[in-house]
């Protein structure tokens, strides 16, 4: 997988010199390795961003790497993957990623996979009724359903934990006055 950077992507400055240095050298070394990494190498990254957590970039995602995958299955050329990376932070903006508190952050990771994965089902539906295989059609018809129905959940989600968190919370004091009279302040 291509080192992908979004405009947005910065390590944070709360982390000691010699953490990131490990951490570029441990990161750089396992992406050479691919899946043939050192045998202590990835607990030992494991455990430098545990105690570091701000060396991970805030959209270092295991749905960031998925949404990479997949625009790297399907894309053909470099333009086309630049084009699908540069839709997908567009997405990502637009919905308020970089600010959004972390059970927010959830569906829109959500959100945004199941969009792409719409996209690409329809490019698969297309080619499916061009070729006429009706079984590949109703296939494909049946997992574009399952995906736009994800879709559709994960956005009312996201939805209502936005109003949810609109919502200012509601305190009761129950306060005894100096006769003894309760009086009750919202």
């Amino acid at each position: 997988m291509e080192n992908q950077e979004s405009p947005q992507k910065a390590i944070a400055t709360n982390c000691t010199k010699a953490a990131k240095k490990e951490f570029d050298r441990l990161h750089n070394k396992l992406r050479r390795a691919g899946k043939k990494a050192v045998k202590g190498d990835v607990p030992q990254l494991r455990q430098l961003l545990a105690q570091n957590p701000g060396l991970l970039q805030v959209d270092w995602t295991i749905n960031k790497i998925l949404r990479t995958e997949m625009i790297d299955e399907v894309a053909g050329d470099g333009t086309s993957k630049a084009i699908m990376l540069a839709e997908v932070d567009r997405w990502i903006n637009d919905l308020g990623y970089e600010d959004a508190p972390a059970l927010e952050r959830i569906h829109m990771d959500t959100i945004v996979t199941c969009r792409l994965r719409l996209a690409f089902l329809e490019m698969r539906q297309n080619a499916a009724q061009k070729s006429g295989s009706v079984s590949l059609v109703e296939h494909n018809d049946r997992m574009l359903n399952s995906t736009n129905h994800r879709l559709n959940k994960a956005i009312e989600s996201l939805a209502r934990i936005r109003v949810l968190a609109t919502r200012a919370p509601v305190f009761q004091v129950n306060v005894a006055t100096n006769g003894g009279q309760q009086v009750n302040l919202a």
